[in-house]
């Protein structure tokens, strides 16, 4: 259905009708944002999983930690 359709149906519904349409529309937006804001969360947290994982290897000593740049001059002089 289109919006036109939509907006043609409702000016054909009682004023009880379309309140009833709206609290339906409001509340199904309303489970969307709750539900993608679940997803975020969850996404944050495995995100934060992935840090701790690879933690060790930015440690001090460690292997990628070894061919970093500890020379602070700047390199264009």
């Amino acid at each position: 259905m289109t919006k036109a359709e939509v907006l043609e149906a409702l000016k054909k519904m009682t004023t009880e009708e379309r309140l009833e349409i709206i609290e339906i529309a409001s509340k199904l937006i309303r489970q969307e944002i709750v539900a993608k804001s679940k997803l975020t969360l969850q996404k944050q947290l495995s995100l934060g999983e992935a840090a701790e994982v690879m933690r060790s290897f930015y440690e001090q000593g460690s292997e990628v930690v070894i061919f970093a740049d500890l020379d602070t001059q700047d390199f264009y002089r």
